[in-house]
Order: structure tokens, then C-alpha cells, then sequence
């Protein structure tokens, strides 16, 4: 008869090699003459891991822990199911027993790292990433996720530095080739980054996202007519195919005729995108039959009456479950349909209004005395890049210091939130809490004579309506509003002011101030 010992060390092996049934019976002959074998709880414990039966894993493991305590890797595999059981906290808890025991813990480091990274807390990511690199210096993925962390706290140099040591060591990296162009793109580099992006792409030439990237890149420096043919691997992302659509099943339009069919055109991104481009809708309504915008509701008090759309409807299935339709197109394919370049873009405004009765309501709300500027200081904070592309209120005080100027806030959220702080003195008024809808928004806008705002779809609404409107972009903007020059192509109306250096509205604002003050000048 084989001892437990040998029992265990043949479990163990069966267990390694796949041969999952062999080793659970094995297991269990060991725990039927010792129910407190610590190592047969904890393999027991694996394989219910691996089948996902995680209650049963947390048991089998936890009684493991229970009996040897000084076991780290007891600990370390309680952490892995708390991660798979979304607990996070309890799987911080269990990591930290882990490297307790063993400082040099790389794999318990390693995926601390991944929980704090999750958690939004950088500092202590970058120690415990650190960590399993200096423990096991061949850890590819720690040098990676070291630099994605770097990478998005603005240390592009040092972030790039990993990416390239992960690669040293795995060359087959196309994510981190990825993430180099990201970076270098971010710091201004955007040739750089498209070579970036196109050697991932030589490593994956199915690879969606550095696809996207490199889309976004091109259509950054004015390159359409690569740009669009690459935007189209935005489908083909994971969040984008994640997304359930009604109209999937349906032909996609290619930008032929369609008379006597019905088209449905979707806006398949945010609001300000949905402004931008329903200026395309003429242009397919002209090439035949019935077109219908699916957009979201709360833009439709605006976008009733657009030229070229006969029906509109709200994207929310519960509120509209069916939509008979021959055709679909995503709204934002239309530049690529007709084959957009940067001087065929249809520049023509406003072709967004607003209502009259709107209009009406405003003026008596805001007069008609003096230079009423408008303000739009921050975006939504769930964005991606929010933290770049918002700027604090206080820049903007200055403004309501001259003479004449009335400063009116059309901030909505927890940003307008701030309006709390200024001195009741100051010629402010944020009517932002008092907009029930867009139209709103844009009536006031009407009454306006100049908007001043961050990238938000309130700058879009202003363009699309022909207001003055000056538009404040960080230092690595979105790729409509291109590279090194001040006005847009997309808006007649529109004046960029840039940053010059990451995170610097200083040098905005001084150029802002001056400009401003001759504008007044000629109100």
C-alpha cells in the first residue's frame, strides 16, 4: 500500500497533467483516512476552483489555511477566488497573509498590483508591480501592467521603458507595441505612434484596437483617407461587441441608392459625436427612400424637424422594441461612406436651431445688455479623458471681472457644483441647473454672444447652431480637432485654443484673456 505521501505526490501530478478525475479520487483516498490533510483540502479545494465551484473552493481552502496557517500559498489561492467572486478587499486581505509569510511572494505582488490598478489606486500598484519584478524579473505581464499604470499617471517616459522591457522579453507583444503608441501619441508623437500601432499590426493583423488606434491617429493629423477605413474596426472591439443592437442582423448600407426602402441610421457613440455628424443626413437623404435617426432621447427635443431625417426614434429596446427598417449605417461611418476629406467636409452651419419658444424664454432670462459669455468648464467625468480634458472653474473667474462682461455658467453636474465656492459678489450666474433638456441649452446659447468651453457636446451644439464659440482642448486632444491649428473645419464658427504642454491651461488662458478682450471690444 502507498503511503499518503506517495498518494499526494501522484494526486499532485495527475492534477498537473490534466487528468482532473484521477487526482480528486486520489484526494479524497487521503482525506478518507486524514479529513484534515491540509495539502488535499487545498488540491480538492483547486479543482473546485477550476470548476468555478468557488463556495466550495473557499471552503476546501479556507479549512487548508485553517490547519496550516504558515502556508502562503493557501492564502494566495483564497485570494485568486475572492478576485473571481469580485470581493476585492477580501482579496487584498488574502494576498497580503500571502507576501506576510513570503516577502518574495511575485505571483501575490503581481496580482495585488491588478487589484490595486482596479481600485484606482496607482501608488500602491506600482509598489507591488514593482515588487514582482524585482522577485521574478521574467515577470512580462508586471512590466506591462507597470507601465499602463505610469502611462496614465503622465510618466510616458518610464511607462514606455516597461512596455519596451516586456517586450525584450516576450517580442510577440502586440498589446504592448500598442500601448507604446498610445503613449507616444498622448506626449505629441503621433508619426511615432502610427509605426507603433502598424508593428502590432504586423504581429496581429486582426488586432481591433490598434486598429482604432491607429484610425484615430490618421484622422489626428488630417490623414482621411486612411483614417476611415481603419475607423471601422471600432465593431470589432470588445466593449463594441459587447453591446447588443437590434439592427445587427440588418444589410449595412454602403452609400447607394435606396429609393423606396427605409434607413436607419444609428448613433453608436456620445452626444457630442451624434451633433457633429447628423450633418451628413441630407446628403443620404438625397440618395433615396425613408431615413430614420436612432438617437438618444435626450437630444431629441433638438433634433426634431433635422433636415434629411423623416422619422426619429430612441435607441432604448423598451421604449421602442422593433423598428422596420430595409438598411442600417452607424452615424459615425457616414464620413467614410462618402469618402470625407478635410476639404469636402460639409462645413455648412447652423444646421441645428433652436425653438423659438425656447429663445423667447431665454432672452427674458438673460436680457440683452452687455457681453453674455457662456462657460462650459468641465465634461462628464466618467470619460475616458476627462481628467485632461475638463479644467478647473477658477481660470475662468477672471472673465466676469471686466467691465460689462456677464458670465453665465451652462454647466450641468457635479462640476457646477463649484458655483458654490465663488463670492456672491461676482458677476456669475451658472443656469446650468435650471436647463431641463438641450433645448434648453440651446436657447440660451441663442441669446449668448460668444460660448466658451471644454471639449463637450455643448461645444459641438454651439458649432452646429453657427455661435461664436471658443473651444479649449488639452494638450493631446480628440482627433476631430487635428493638429496645429486654430480653427475647425468641422465648425466655421469655432476657434481652438490648445495647451502647449500637458496639463497646462496657464498658456490657454493668457492667450484667451487677450483675445477676449478685443472681442469685446468689437461686441
Amino acid at each position: 500500500m502507498m503511503s499518503r505521501v506517495k498518494i499526494f505526490e501522484q494526486a499532485s501530478q495527475h492534477h498537473h497533467d490534466g487528468r482532473l478525475r484521477e487526482a480528486e479520487s486520489l484526494y479524497w483516498q487521503i482525506l478518507e483516512k486524514d479529513p484534515n490533510h491540509p495539502e488535499a483540502l487545498h488540491g480538492l479545494g483547486l479543482l473546485a476552483f477550476q470548476a468555478k465551484k468557488y463556495d466550495i473552493a473557499l471552503d476546501l481552502i479556507g479549512r487548508a489555511a485553517t490547519q496550516n496557517p504558515a502556508t502562503p500559498q493557501f492564502h494566495y489561492n483564497l485570494g485568486l477566488i475572492w478576485v473571481a467572486l469580485k470581493k476585492p478587499e477580501k482579496a487584498v486581505a488574502a494576498l497580503g497573509r500571502a507576501i506576510k509569510i513570503k516577502s518574495d511572494y511575485g505571483d501575490a505582488h503581481y496580482n495585488l498590483g491588478i487589484l490595486f490598478q482596479a481600485q484606482d489606486e496607482p501608488d500602491q500598484a506600482i509598489i507591488h508591480f514593482r515588487q514582482a519584478i524585482q522577485f521574478q524579473p521574467q515577470a512580462v505581464d508586471a512590466y506591462y501592467n507597470l507601465g499602463n499604470v505610469l502611462k496614465n499617471l503622465g510618466q510616458f517616459e518610464e511607462a514606455i521603458e516597461n512596455y519596451k522591457n516586456a517586450i525584450k522579453l516576450k517580442p510577440d507583444f502586440p498589446e504592448a507595441l500598442n500601448n507604446i503608441g498610445l503613449t507616444l501619441k498622448e506626449q505629441g508623437h503621433v508619426a511615432a505612434a502610427i509605426k507603433c500601432y502598424s508593428r502590432a499590426l504586423e504581429h496581429r493583423p486582426d488586432f481591433a484596437e490598434a486598429h482604432w488606434n491607429r484610425a484615430l491617429a490618421y484622422l489626428l493629423v488630417g490623414n482621411f483617407r486612411d483614417g476611415w477605413p481603419e475607423y471601422e474596426w471600432r465593431f470589432r472591439r470588445g466593449d463594441w461587441q459587447r453591446t447588443p443592437r437590434r439592427h445587427q442582423s440588418k444589410t449595412t448600407w454602403d452609400g447607394s441608392n435606396f429609393e423606396g426602402k427605409r434607413l436607419l441610421v444609428y448613433a453608436e457613440q456620445g452626444l457630442g459625436d451624434t451633433l457633429q455628424f447628423v450633418r451628413y443626413l441630407p446628403r443620404v437623404k438625397a440618395l433615396g427612400g425613408k431615413v430614420i435617426l436612432e438617437a438618444s432621447r435626450t437630444l431629441h427635443g433638438l433634433l426634431e424637424g433635422l433636415a434629411g431625417v423623416d422619422e426619429l426614434v430612441d435607441p432604448n429596446l423598451k421604449n421602442t422594441p422593433s423598428i422596420d427598417h430595409d438598411l442600417s449605417v452607424p452615424l459615425l461611418s457616414l464620413p467614410g461612406i462618402f469618402k470625407t476629406e478635410l476639404d469636402t467636409i460639409p462645413g455648412t452651419v447652423p444646421y441645428i436651431f433652436a425653438s423659438n419658444d425656447k429663445i423667447d424664454l431665454w432672452r427674458k432670462c438673460l436680457g440683452e445688455d452687455g457681453f453674455r459669455v457662456g462657460v462650459v468648464w468641465a465634461g462628464r467625468p466618467e470619460h475616458k479623458n476627462d481628467r485632461n480634458r475638463s479644467c478647473p472653474l477658477e481660470w475662468f473667474i477672471p472673465l466676469a471681472g471686466i467691465d460689462g462682461v456677464q458670465l453665465y455658467g451652462l454647466q450641468k453636474g457635479a462640476a457646477a457644483l463649484e458655483v458654490a465656492d465663488l463670492p456672491e459678489s461676482l458677476n456669475f450666474t451658472n443656469l446650468g441647473d435650471e436647463f431641463e433638456n438641450f433645448p434648453d441649452t440651446a436657447g440660451a446659447i441663442e441669446n449668448l454672444d460668444l460660448v466658451i468651453s471644454v471639449d463637450t457636446a455643448v461645444a459641438h451644439l454651439a458649432g452646429a447652431m453657427g455661435k461664436p464659440v471658443w473651444v479649449l482642448l488639452p494638450y493631446a486632444p480628440d482627433w476631430r480637432w487635428l493638429v496645429d491649428r486654430q480653427d475647425s473645419p468641422w465648425y466655421p464658427t469655432m476657434t481652438l485654443f490648445r495647451q502647449k504642454t500637458a496639463g497646462d491651461w496657464g498658456v490657454v488662458f493668457d492667450r484667451l484673456m487677450k483675445e477676449f478682450v478685443l472681442a469685446k471690444k468689437v461686441h
